[in-house]
């Protein structure tokens, strides 16, 4: 066979990204860039590709989300999405949230928020709502609600639970958390510090194991007085916690937190005792929440990319592909290193040995 004989480069693209999005089950279409990475073609053999899948209704580009894979016909005029959040929404949820509307609003979809008592929902007011829109959202606190998810699934539409590793088999689109506190102790660890306290939920297999995991690959483990449980993650459990483990005058060097919002209380107790951060204590947290960049100290945190969570989210949820309820996807996370941390600080003589002693 001749070259002039063969099927356009474009053409041959668009067959291997059709086999690819199906093998993959893409809900979303990555950006040019990974895409003309992976496949070894030029911006423009793409774009045709692209346009060529979008003719046949295979791929949908949704202003301010990117190129969603079989949406459901006219997505941009007609959705209406139900957003569901607990009046006592917590501030990681606020902040995802606050950007999922302004997101929405630039792309024109049409979104309905209720804000209600998950323990006391108003039944005949939710269902109404419910009765309008075409997909739900869930924050954390709603998808432990029983009531809350029996209504949606008796509709028959989609939910998903939004930045949050939801449970009862709850479609869930979040941040892979358990990488994410891998990633602040090993920052820790490759800064020296060794006497590391940690101040959050001992229960939170999200949480503690890969601490626990990390620090065993340098040799060091966590002390129990400098272990402090706690079940929420409010600034005040951050601040009584750090006032405890200051209490009992043992040395520690840093502070890994269970969010940013106890890592903002732990900063308060410390900056009120003296210390300064970081040259005597490095404080790290996990959110990446908007407030964290200014107070006390910037805090250093990691997290997710909140568009990219969002984008995935809509994806979902205006995907034509038949729904699988154990939908689950989590999305990578990344350090965002301010002045909260540096290297542990060098008190007398060093001992001997690799240093690895707690």
């Amino acid at each position: 066979m001749t070259d002039r004989t063969k099927k356009p480069l474009y053409e041959r693209l668009r067959e291997t990204l059709l086999k690819t999005l199906e093998r993959e089950n893409w809900q979303l279409l990555p950006n040019e860039q990974e895409l003309m990475s992976r496949f070894g073609v030029s911006r423009n053999t793409l774009r045709q590709a692209i346009q060529l899948l979008t003719n046949e209704h295979v791929l949908q580009p949704v202003q301010g989300f990117g190129t969603l894979v079989y949406p459901v016909p006219e997505v941009e005029r007609n959705s209406r999405i139900l957003i569901v959040c607990d009046y006592d929404m917590l501030p990681f949820q606020q902040d995802v949230m606050s950007r999922l509307l302004l997101m929405l609003n630039n792309s024109h979809l049409h979104s309905m928020v209720l804000m209600l008592d998950k323990e006391n929902v108003d039944i005949n007011r939710f269902d109404e709502m419910l009765k309008t829109c075409d997909a739900v959202i869930l924050e954390c606190h709603c998808s432990f609600s029983s009531i809350i998810l029996e209504r949606v699934r008796l509709t028959g539409k989609r939910m998903v639970c939004i930045r949050w590793q939801a449970s009862q088999d709850v479609p869930f689109i979040a941040e892979d958390v358990v990488r994410g506190f891998s990633l602040v102790t090993r920052h820790l660890l490759e800064l020296g510090h060794r006497r590391i306290a940690f101040i959050g939920n001992t229960c939170d297999f999200r949480r503690f194991p890969p601490i626990q995991q990390t620090m065993a690959e340098f040799g060091v483990s966590l002390r129990p007085e400098l272990t402090e449980h706690i079940v929420y993650g409010t600034r005040v459990e951050g601040y009584k916690s750090m006032e405890r483990i200051l209490a009992r005058n043992v040395d520690f060097t840093a502070v890994i937190c269970h969010n940013d919002n106890c890592a903002l209380g732990v900063e308060e107790r410390l900056l009120i005792a003296g210390k300064r951060i970081p040259e005597d204590v490095s404080v790290i947290g996990f959110d990446n929440l908007k407030e964290c960049a200014d107070y006390p100290v910037p805090l250093t945190t990691c997290a997710g990319d909140l568009e990219e969570i969002i984008q995935e989210v809509i994806a979902y949820l205006f995907s034509g592909r038949k729904e699988v309820a154990s939908f689950h996807k989590l999305t990578d996370v990344h350090l965002v290193k301010r002045q909260s941390t540096g290297a542990v600080p060098i008190k007398g003589p060093l001992p001997e040995g690799n240093g690895n002693f707690i």
